[in-house]
């Protein structure tokens, strides 16, 4: 998202990942060598691409997905690299970020279905969680994600996250100052394949930006 390096982006999609979790899984050993008994909390959109990895080498490992209308996605993915590109460099031509993003996140979306679908065993290790509601009441779904993984949530940590999210404009139901999309769906997002993951998912879609002529 900062630099423009598709031959890298590339390399990274053909790369076995196995050997990077494990030194990754070594160095987190090493940070917690006084405090073995923690929980690492991990987060990472780009873990959807090698998820067979991941739990190869976390076999306990549980994944918490959160699910967002993708047109949303799309506008703050193409806002955040307009941002990181301008902050280096000249950035890119906006049709050319969008036609990036949208690749991306048409490739993020196949890739989680499509592993899911051939892991039907590992959906227990899978925590849905939807984003208009964790903005709506975050406590509610964070109390959901512990009942799920048969942890306790102690009340100082509750008033802890309740102080936290009180102090965000995104968790008191604000949109701020956004402006509608300034593009239009193109080959790269199949529209089809979004509505299918909405649906899935119980993902409110905006149909007037997904539908076209």
């Amino acid at each position: 998202m900062i630099c423009r390096l598709p031959s890298y982006e590339a390399f990274l999609r053909e790369t076995n990942f196995a050997p990077v979790y494990a030194w990754q899984k070594r160095f987190l050993q090493y940070l917690q060598l006084s405090y073995p008994n923690k929980q690492w909390i991990l987060k990472s959109p780009d873990h959807v691409h090698t998820l067979e990895h991941l739990l190869t080498v976390f076999p306990d490992a549980v994944v918490i997905q959160t699910h967002r209308n993708p047109l949303e996605v799309l506008k703050s993915s193409m806002h955040l690299t307009e941002v990181l590109e301008g902050t280096f460099a000249r950035a890119d031509d906006r049709s050319q970020i969008r036609k990036r993003e949208a690749r991306n996140l048409a490739e993020h979306i196949e890739g989680i279905t499509s592993f899911r679908e051939a892991h039907p065993e590992l959906n227990g290790r899978l925590i849905d969680i939807k984003y208009h509601e964790l903005v709506a009441d975050p406590l509610t779904v964070v109390r959901q994600i512990y009942q799920r993984l048969d942890m306790r949530l102690t009340e100082v940590a509750a008033e802890r996250m309740q102080r936290l999210a009180s102090r965000r404009s995104r968790y008191k139901g604000s949109r701020g100052n956004r402006k509608p999309a300034d593009f239009e769906l193109d080959e790269t997002l199949d529209r089809h394949r979004l509505e299918a993951y909405c649906s899935q998912f119980g993902i409110p879609c905006q149909h007037s930006e997904l539908s076209r002529p």
